[in-house]
């Protein structure tokens, strides 16, 4: 015998979380972005110079695959 699961029959169990704990929740992840974006924008600047001589080696390499065609 195949059992399947059947969604319906699923309970999904909601926790209640009071209003203001949900503010304070959203304030303390604002907060945490913030903080963070200076250093995920670092990393952004410190990796462009490699995507971009890997972008420049990937085109060449195709415009050299194009230009010679296998006998």
């Amino acid at each position: 015998m195949k059992a399947t699961a059947n969604t319906a029959n699923l309970r999904v169990y909601e926790v209640a979380v009071p209003v203001e704990l949900a503010g304070a929740v959203r304030v303390v992840k604002n907060v945490a972005l913030f903080a963070a974006a200076p250093f995920i924008g670092l990393a952004y600047a410190a990796a462009f110079p490699f995507v971009a001589v890997g972008l420049l080696a990937w085109y060449g390499a195709r415009a050299i695959a194009r230009k010679v065609k296998p006998a």
